[in-house]
This record gives C-alpha cells, structure tokens and sequence, in this order.
C-alpha cells in the first residue's frame, strides 16, 4: 500500500509539471509577442512549438486534395517555424484539373491551444509550423484542408526560376517600383519576389494570388508531364509539405495531363473585426467547394 501510495504521488507530481510547463508565465508570453513583431528568425522557443502530428488533419477528400500553400520568411525550410507572409487554399479536382485558390487574410485573429491569446493567422506557423496553420485554418472556417505545402524564399526565387519566369500585367505604379516597362512583363524569381512584396498588409494577398495563378496557368500550358515530373523532384529538397510521393504525381497529371485548358479561379478574404466570422466561413467554404 505504501508504495502504491508513493506511486501515485509520483504520477501526481508528474503531472503537476506537465501542466505547469504548458502554463505560460506573463513575461514569457511578452517576449515572444516583441520577438513576433521583430525580425527574429524563429520568434517562438522550441520549448513551446508543437510538433506535427497526423491526427491533426483530415483524411483526404476523394478525387479531390485540399491543401494549404504558405509563403514563409523561415531561413531553412527543414525548421519552418517562420511567419508566413502569404496563406492560400488550393483546392484541385482530380479528374479534371479545375483548380480554385482562396487567399486568406494573414492578420486575422485566431485562436489556438498553443498561445495563452489569440494571435495572427501569419504567426501560427511560428508556433507549430505549416500542419499547425492548416489544422487551425480547418478549425476557423470549417474547412477539409488534408495537406500543406510550405516554402521560403529562397524555394519561391528557385521555383519561379525554374520554370523560365513568369509573365505578369503590371500596372503603371507596379512597374515603376520594379523599374520595369507598364503592361505583360516576364518576371524572374528575384522580380517576382519584388512583385508579391509590394502588396500592402491586409490588402488580400491579391499579387500573390495572382501570381500563382500565372506560374499555374503558364506552367499547364507549356509544360508536359515528363518535364513536370523533373522539376518537382528537382524542387521537392526545397519544400515543407506532406504530400506523399503518389499524391504530387496525382496533382501533376490532373494539371498538366489534360487534353483540354484547365479552369482556374480565385477570390481573397479580408478579415472582419478583425476575426474571421461566420459569414466569411461561409463564403470560403461555397467557394472551395460549391454545391459538393
């Protein structure tokens, strides 16, 4: 009985200092709000990061994929605990390629298990990383989101590059900023890099969004399978994702193996009061999915 006793104070105790350790002291959970807003690398302490665990996503639709694109400022993409400065649904049917992009507010206030307060959607990342974002983007808006895709950006400069550049209309204030001539201009990957930054916060990630839209629709166009194939395993080493091998060959030949041009379409959220409420839920959610 006694060391039954002993046992069970044992466990107690235990118990004790796991839950003390999650409990977030006022000045700990202040110096990470000033290492947020800093230029800091990796602003939250691997102490508090969670790790990324399968049962945090949903299985995957059939013949469709969900998944999660971030932009993040994270140095090495093999330790993507970075703010994300771009947030994007990508939702592709896999039978015919019709592909719909939903760009979400990056300053919106959500809530998450990791953080005593609500932070900005572009900050849980530094908290657990891209598989954290795309469970707390299913939480907000009730989404199905199954995979995530996430690149820094050195990947996004490789990526654009790789693919020859991409064209893009820019407008008179657009091509001044990047000292380039107004209307169709073929950006490189450093260009177009300048292109998304000249977004302003909270404006939607609408040049981002655009730009996606092009590197896809240019991509489908010229590009066949086989060359695809070569450019995802030459970029894959620069990529944070959990996407399997057999669902990036799924995704390559609804894209790029059709006979006909693929349908894609975008929209941008901006946050309401700041949140994300239930109308705007609704509306990302008719978007992605419509009548399915």
């Amino acid at each position: 009985m006694k060391r039954l006793l002993a046992l069970i104070c044992v466990l107690c105790c235990l118990t004790g200092c796991a839950g003390a350790e999650k409990d977030w002291t006022e000045e700990e959970w202040e110096s990470v709000v000033m290492a947020l807003a800093s230029d800091e690398a990796e602003p939250v302490p691997e102490k508090r990061r969670a790790s990324f665990r399968s049962g945090w996503l949903p299985a995957a639709e059939k013949g469709y994929i969900n998944v999660l694109l971030i932009s993040s400022d994270a140095p090495d993409i093999d330790q993507n605990f970075g703010r994300a400065d771009a947030i994007l649904v990508c939702r592709i049917d896999l039978w015919t390629g019709e592909t719909r992009l939903l760009s979400l507010p990056e300053d919106a206030l959500v809530t998450i298990a990791e953080a005593p307060e609500p932070v900005a959607l572009r900050y849980v990342n530094c908290f657990g990383g891209a598989g954290l974002t795309a469970r707390c983007v299913n939480d907000a808006l009730h989404l199905g989101v199954s995979h995530f895709c996430a690149v820094n950006i050195e990947a996004f400069i490789a990526i654009v590059d790789a693919l020859g550049g991409v064209t893009m209309e820019l407008a008179e204030g657009e091509a001044e900023a990047l000292e380039l001539a107004k209307g169709a201009q073929k950006l490189t990957g450093e260009q177009a890099l300048r292109y998304v930054k000249l977004r302003r916060p909270g404006d939607g990630s609408t040049r981002v969004r655009a730009l996606l839209s092009a590197v896809l629709r240019e991509t489908t166009a010229g590009g066949s399978v086989k060359q695809v194939l070569g450019l995802a395993d030459l970029l894959l080493p620069s990529v944070d994702t959990n996407l399997t091998t057999d669902d990036i060959v799924d995704l390559i030949f609804a894209l790029f193996g059709q006979d006909h041009p693929i349908s894609f379409d975008a929209m941008g959220m901006t946050a309401a009061d700041g949140g994300l409420n239930g109308d705007l839920a609704a509306q990302g959610r008719e978007f992605l999915y419509g009548g399915k």
